[in-house]
């Protein structure tokens, strides 16, 4: 079956949600900070949507989910007018769905490691978002899944590179982008975002310490499927930040 791919928007029928279905549903474990994985405290929430602080002040997320103001750990941090800038915005488009903003009071939170290469094929990542969780199960059509749960909160998933290089949107927005597949079993805590998520952030390990890889910015769905349902095969998008590692490594330097 083929995939229709679309912009994780949040739609005025729905909740503000911005989820991660996991298959395994191992309790609260996937609401704690996952062990050895850095940033979890610098994922927040932005209008309901998802935003990532990388230090300094500044904070990454998608650029149709908005600058505004972004939750962290329960405290909410004002952005600073006129501070948000367009990544890629010194070329002509197509810009990329990605932009930074500063906020205040500036969190007492570390710095993230930007990932300066490409990822391959087959690497585990570590998705971070905020919303909803896992439901019942569900089949549509012969493909297998579940349903979105009622709950929204900050939760992990795992799973693993099954495309690079995928350009993804229209227009004068497209952005360079991994995938991700959503597999039965396919790692321990095989994960699937979900409309909604976007600006969530995706790590990897890389020489024993975890990089920010990129930012969720879309999913991939079969054509007639059901909505808020989360079906095996479905797919995962994200910015891959190694493009604007350079520039993204500057503001994070400035005084």
């Amino acid at each position: 079956m083929r995939h229709h791919v679309c912009f994780a928007l949040l739609l005025l029928s729905l909740p503000a949600i911005c989820a991660l279905v996991i298959d395994s549903d191992a309790g609260d474990t996937n609401a704690r900070a996952p062990a050895q994985v850095p940033g979890w405290a610098n994922v927040g929430t932005r209008a309901g949507l998802t935003a990532i602080y990388l230090g300094n002040g500044w904070v990454i997320t998608a650029r149709h989910v908005g600058a505004g103001d972004v939750v962290l750990g329960g405290v909410s941090h004002r952005a600073l007018p006129e501070s948000t800038v367009q990544l890629g915005g010194s070329k002509a488009p197509p810009l990329p769905d990605l932009i930074v903003f500063r906020i205040e009071p500036r969190p007492a939170l570390p710095s993230l490691r930007i990932r300066p290469t490409p990822l391959g094929v087959g690497e585990p990542v570590v998705l971070i978002g905020a919303g909803r969780d896992r439901g019942a199960r569900t089949t549509w059509n012969g493909q297998s899944g579940w349903s979105w749960g009622p709950h929204s909160l900050l939760r992990w998933g795992t799973n693993r590179v099954s495309a690079v290089g995928v350009d993804v949107g229209t227009g004068e927005i497209v952005t360079r982008a991994f995938v991700m597949r959503f597999d039965p079993g396919g790692t321990r805590h095989e994960a699937q975002a979900a409309v909604g998520d976007s600006g969530g952030a995706v790590f990897i390990p890389r020489k024993g310490r975890f990089e920010l890889a990129g930012v969720l910015i879309a999913i991939a769905s079969y054509p007639g499927q059901p909505p808020e349902t989360a079906l095996y095969g479905n797919l995962t998008t994200a910015a891959d930040l190694s493009i604007y590692q350079p520039a993204l490594a500057a503001l994070l330097r400035e005084r």
